[in-house]
Parts: structure tokens; sequence; C-alpha cells
């Protein structure tokens, strides 16, 4: 923000709302999406996120609007499963409210779970992504509503990568997966039980078999069908706790022009121009 408002830099990408607005009229605010599923990622080998029912209740207990309105001031857009709208016919929108918001539901499947008081987890945040640590924090506020004691743990980007991404070890993390190819197939592959990018320990053979339908499929309407039933299928099971594609917004100045957003978590310049100096 002091580079903006200072002139030393033209352009900025991922900025918060609060950060937009600190800026004056000289800069334009132009919003697009990261690309991306932000959620509670669950270590489903951890209890008691192997209980499926546990991971039900944390999805009712959630207010998505809410963390919406409180993280970004509405920005961003609603998901319920691991797939973000630019990915067009395989987004099912229908799933962003399969589990309203009812904090009641969560607290009886608690008790079916054999939670009946609730439970403590810890929630390890990448500290230098403040979008997930704000999530974070109003999510445990949520959920404490519910029972559910939270402690958020802010760790370094490289502790995150060593010892949750790849080490697994951790309860659960707010972060956001993207798709590096902008496909279905590599949202929805990361969560077959043996693929090195399970970091969140997804076990289902109904799951598995399914994508191997997928990949195998002779026809493509076959296999977005295919792809469909596999990200109903991890609504369902609540395997994580689905959030938002996050805004980006991208703050510029007003003499310049050509800026496009594209499907992917970068941004081109290249179309960038000035329109006068």
């Amino acid at each position: 923000v002091n580079a903006l408002q200072s002139g030393a830099v033209d352009l900025c990408s991922k900025l918060t709302s609060a950060q937009t607005a600190q800026l004056s009229d000289s800069y334009t605010i132009l919003e697009g999406t990261m690309n991306l599923v932000q959620a509670v990622y669950l270590n489903n080998n951890a209890a008691p996120f192997d209980n499926e029912k546990v991971r039900q209740a944390i999805s009712y207990a959630i207010n998505r609007q809410q963390i919406l309105d409180m993280v970004a001031d509405g920005h961003g857009t609603a998901v319920g499963s691991s797939i973000y709208p630019k990915l067009g016919k395989y987004f099912l929108p229908e799933l962003v409210d399969y589990y309203s918001c009812d904090p009641a539901k969560g607290k009886a499947l608690l008790a079916e779970a054999g939670y009946p008081d609730g439970f403590d987890m810890t929630i390890s945040v990448p500290n230098n992504y403040q979008p997930h640590m704000d999530t974070a924090e109003v999510v445990a506020e949520q959920l404490r509503e519910a029972g559910i004691n939270v402690t958020i743990q802010p760790v370094e980007w490289s502790t995150w990568l060593d010892t949750i991404y790849n080490g697994r070890q951790f309860q659960a993390t707010v972060v956001g997966v993207d798709a590096a190819n902008m496909t279905a197939r590599a949202m929805l592959e990361r969560f077959t039980s043996d693929y090195g990018k399970n970091f969140i320990n997804y076990n289902n053979p109904a799951y598995d078999a399914l994508f191997q339908q997928a990949i195998n499929a002779q026809d493509e309407a076959t296999q977005t069908d295919l792809y469909k039933q596999m990200e109903t299928m991890l609504a369902d099971t609540a395997a994580n706790v689905y959030i938002q594609d996050l805004c980006d917004l991208v703050a510029m100045r007003q003499d310049l022009g050509g800026l496009k957003f594209y499907p992917i978590y970068v941004l081109d310049l290249s179309t960038v121009y000035f329109t006068q100096r």
C-alpha cells in the first residue's frame, strides 16, 4: 500500500479489501478471482476427523457468507466442493448450499459421533497469507459457538510445506488449493487414496473407483458426469469444510488500461498499457 501511495509501483494484485480502502481515487480497483478452493482442510486420518459425522458437523457450523463479509467485505465466491467456478461445466453451484448453516444440527451430529461436549482442535495456518489467517479467525469463532474449542497455530510457509503438506502432521489447516494445469482432474485426483498430493489422507474406495472410470471414459460427457459425481461425493462425505474461491483485488493506476483476468492464479501483464502519462 505504501508503495502504491508513493507511486513506486503502478499496479498490485492480491490485495485485501482493507488495503484497497486506504488508496486514493488515483487507483482503479479491479476484481477477479484467485481460481482456487479455500477450505478448512481436514486430516481425515487424525481423530476426530476420521469420523464423517464430525466433519459434517463442522460443515453445518460454518456460515460462509459471514466469512466472506468479515474477511473481504463480501467479496469472493462461495464453493461447496473441490472445483472452483472458472472450471465451468464441472462446477456444481448447488453444492454451495449442501450444508446450510445449522449449528443445532451440527451439535446433534457431534453428539451422535460421541462428542456431546465438543472437543479441542488446532488449525495450523501459513502466516504469510493474511486472507487465510483472517478466515481461520472467523471459522474458529463460529466453531466455538458450536462447542468446539479451536486453537489457531500460525506457521511459517516452509514449515507448512514440510510438516503439513508433505509430512501430513496436522489436524486442520486453512489454505487455498489450485490446479496448475487448470483441469478438473488436477483438482479431484489429489483426493484419491494413493496420490502423493493427497495431504488430507482422504481414503474412499468408491471415490477411487469413480476416478478410474473418469480417466478411462471414452467420451467427454461421460467423464464430466463422473467428475461431478466425485465432487458431490467430496461434499457428501465432508472431506473438507469448503468455503470460497478468494477474490483477487487489483489496484491499478488510473492512467493504465488493458488488464485482463484469466482462469489462472497469475496475471498476464502483456496487455497492460498507459493511456496517458
